[in-house]
């Protein structure tokens, strides 16, 4: 009995000792002077951007591996930037384990537009792929450079945004999908940072009163909410996130950053703001161009939040009017979200052709343009 109470003593050991090694991620000793990136093999290129073939393959990545000094899988990251940045401000175009990645035509233009490139205007960008052991991106080692000269076209590039939802807002805990409800209240994307939100409006407070940020209207995930005093997403926690909430009723404005994960919320005065009876969209690009506005709804919840649904527009400018006359209009610069002014006579709002969810509030000047479909 002794012996094989050893016996299973040991054997138990084992199991623990190997579950502990499997839970950590394996350690190895690199030799840098036996390490070397991969490198790529397609060539410098010019590619043809059509967006009437915008489902078709335009170009094809191809490198070979990078060598370690240890055998372990690699995992390759592409990255993307426009030429001349030195990869300053690099996107992380795909994420792969094999030795080459396809874009098509409508991926590749998107990509060049969120890179910075302008429309219409030749242009390049630059490509190069990041080697990296484990899950973590340990032991990373660049390749070589290639450039792609391309023109891109006018389109939208679809991004993240996020909507209000709960007790304290006006769709109440309505996540979209009774679409005869006040729609999903949208956040403001700033242009210049795909993962700052600002919004600024009427919250109930007290009591049972909370609200949570959802990324798409009619589903309940992924969501945003409160971790600690910061903001999580659900498909992170893998649960859901706590709600915010107010202690009182009243204007504010709340900050959000899903990169850095942080979560502000001011009171904001809203005592001297104006109301209006009406507030439109007017330009070449809205159904009745600059000849008349085309009205949004006003919320019943509060007074300073406009939007308008499904509406379709072309290419061209957009402003937004009050009280269906001059000189009463905002405009901006920045298509798709952006802040708006009334100084003298406002630059107007450069639209591309499309179907969209429109918001504006009246107390910042803030807009954003949700495509559809």
């Amino acid at each position: 009995m002794k012996k094989i109470s050893i016996l299973m003593f040991a054997f138990v050991a084992v199991l623990c000792f190997n579950a502990c090694v499997e839970d950590e991620e394996p350690t190895f000793v690199l030799q840098q002077d036996q390490s070397e990136g991969p490198l790529i093999v397609s060539a410098n290129s010019a590619v043809t951007l059509n967006k009437d073939i915008e489902g078709d393959q335009a170009f094809t990545l191809v490198w070979e591996d990078a060598g370690y000094s240890v055998q372990t899988p690699i995992t390759y990251t592409v990255q993307a930037a426009a030429a001349g940045t030195d990869f300053s401000e690099a996107q992380d175009a795909a994420v792969t384990v094999d030795r080459f990645y396809s874009w098509t035509v409508g991926d590749l233009n998107s990509l060049s537009i969120s890179l910075g490139l302008s429309p219409d205007v030749e242009a390049a960008l630059e490509l190069r792929v990041v080697s990296s052991l484990g899950t973590n991106g340990g032991a990373a080692i660049d390749s070589n450079v290639i450039s792609l000269t391309l023109t891109p076209y006018n389109t939208v590039v679809v991004q993240k945004n996020l909507f209000l939802v709960g007790s304290a807002t006006a769709p109440g805990w309505n996540n979209g999908d009774q679409p005869t409800q006040h729609p999903n209240t949208a956040l403001v994307r700033d242009p210049d940072n795909a993962n700052l939100f600002k919004y600024t409006g009427w919250f109930l407070g007290g009591g049972d009163n909370a609200f949570k940020l959802l990324e798409t209207p009619g589903f309940w995930q992924p969501q945003w909410g409160d971790n600690g005093g910061a903001i999580a997403s659900s498909d992170v926690l893998g649960t859901d996130p706590g709600t915010f909430s107010f202690g009182a009723d009243g204007y504010y404005e709340i900050t959000v950053n899903i990169e850095d994960l942080t979560y502000e919320a001011v009171p904001f005065d809203a005592s001297s703001s104006a109301s209006f009876a009406t507030i439109g969209i007017i330009g070449d690009s809205t159904p009745d161009g600059w000849d008349a506005d085309t009205d949004m709804t006003q919320s019943t919840f509060d007074e300073h939040i406009w939007y308008i649904r499904d509406v379709t527009l072309v290419d061209g400018l957009l402003k937004f009017r009050h009280s269906n006359d001059w000189p009463g209009n905002w405009g901006g610069t920045t298509a798709i979200s952006g802040t708006t002014t009334t100084d003298g006579d406002p630059p107007a709002i450069p639209v591309t052709a499309g179907t969209y969810d429109i918001w504006f509030y009246d107390l910042d000047g803030r807009y954003i343009f949700i495509p559809k479909g």
